[in-house]
């Protein structure tokens, strides 16, 4: 897709950095309320991005009319969980939980859908620098080109350069942060058949991580994630899981090259905003620490970063109190208390791992199937998780502790 460049326009009510899910998402929805917004992007749209690729229905369901379906290179209609022992549960759904895509093309089409609205966009052409002034907000782009609005949102991702430019952040903390690394290996279909439609996690000895398989049209996206800090020869880790996956599935998975990535973790307080600047999606470290979902989280607090952006500009107030109150506390409030629940749950998880499948085999499935469509809370799966798995852990050492009486 080529930009529709800036033309005869040089000044904006917003600019938004970053084309991925937050960007586009932020850009299509300050349109539609009437502000003139330019979304810019560093490479050339469709480009390659690192992603397993899994589009939760909650995620789906924010997007008007839904996703097209020669996106949808597979319906998801289930989770499949193993320990490290390879002990596995299934939880399976009669409706789709999520698609798998392509994040080059699933990325174009949101594009378009702000393209469609009426904003200018501009691929091909990265920021490098951002002042915010008293009255307005000047970015320069690589081209040399200048570009000034009223408000920016930095949707960039984790490497992004409005958050510095701002002085919002410089760093990430090592142990709020993962490390991804992902394959994606063609296979038969008799291989995906073996595979089903379903997502898999492997809770695996991966330092408050997870191995992943989610099956494509002709592929599987395969990789893993831990957090960084603590994260050791993740290399050597990819190839054992492939190995272990092989094995387990009875297939010859070769794979020649891979990616990496970094993920950031939410449940972290973290600074969302400067004066006229607002961050969102990966930039702004929205990630669910426990499932590794980032999408629904980017579209999401785009779609706010948007709504903040319209009401600062409506009620002339774009200091950083103001953006407090109609970004981070909305933010909170659709899903920020949310992802402070799964922090919690994946520090109790990665310590009691057959704990945790006993009581979501027993007792809690259904409500993982709730929670990928968008219809229950973390807050509630905690409630029903928490109690369950203390008991089973005291029931444990209780008997422990009788077996050693009777010895």
């Amino acid at each position: 897709m080529a930009g529709t460049g800036v033309a005869s326009r040089q000044i904006f009510d917003v600019i938004v950095v970053g084309a991925g899910p937050a960007g586009s998402m932020a850009a299509r929805r300050c349109t539609e309320q009437g502000l003139t917004t330019i979304l810019i992007e560093k490479e050339r749209i469709p480009r390659p991005k690192l992603c397993a690729g899994a589009v939760s229905l909650k995620a789906i369901r924010l997007i008007p009319r839904g996703i097209p379906s020669h996106l949808n290179e597979e319906s998801i209609q289930g989770f499949r969980f193993f320990s490290p022992k390879l002990r596995s549960i299934e939880i399976a759904s009669q409706e789709p939980l999520a698609m798998s895509v392509s994040r080059d093309r699933f990325d174009a089409f949101l594009v378009s859908l702000a393209v469609d609205c009426g904003c200018t966009f501009r691929d091909s052409d990265a920021l490098v620098d951002v002042k915010t002034q008293k009255q307005e907000v000047i970015c320069r782009l690589k081209s040399g080109s200048l570009v000034r609005s009223q408000m920016i949102i930095g949707a960039d991702g984790v490497a992004g350069i409005v958050a510095a430019k701002t002085a919002i952040r410089n760093n990430w903390e090592k142990d709020q942060i993962g490390l991804c690394l992902e394959t994606r290996i063609p296979v038969t279909m008799d291989d995906l058949r073996r595979i089903g439609k379903v997502f898999e996690l492997y809770l695996i000895d991966i330092p408050l991580g997870y191995g992943w398989v989610l099956p494509k049209r002709s592929s599987i996206s395969l990789g893993i994630g831990g957090c960084l800090a603590y994260l050791k020869k993740p290399q050597e880790l990819l190839v054992s899981f492939i190995q272990t996956v092989s094995k387990l599935k009875g297939l010859k998975l070769k794979f020649s090259n891979f990616g990496a990535h970094l993920v950031p973790a939410g449940g972290f307080e973290r600074k969302l905003f400067s004066e006229r600047t607002i961050l969102a999606g990966d930039a702004a470290g929205f990630v669910d620490p426990l499932s590794g979902e980032g999408i629904y989280y980017a579209m999401k607090s785009g779609l706010l970063a948007a709504d903040a952006c319209k009401k600062a500009l409506d009620q002339g107030d774009t200091s950083p109190s103001f953006l407090s109150r109609h970004y981070s506390v909305a933010c909170n409030k659709e899903f920020g208390k949310d992802l402070k629940i799964a922090l919690d749950l994946t520090y109790r998880i990665h310590a009691n791992y057959d704990l945790f499948l006993d009581v979501l085999d027993s007792a809690a499935g259904s409500i993982w199937v709730e929670l990928a469509k968008g219809e229950t809370t973390y807050g509630a799966l905690k409630r029903k998780l928490l109690p369950k798995m203390i008991n089973k852990l005291i029931s444990r050492k209780v008997k422990s502790i009788f077996n050693k009486k009777g010895e």
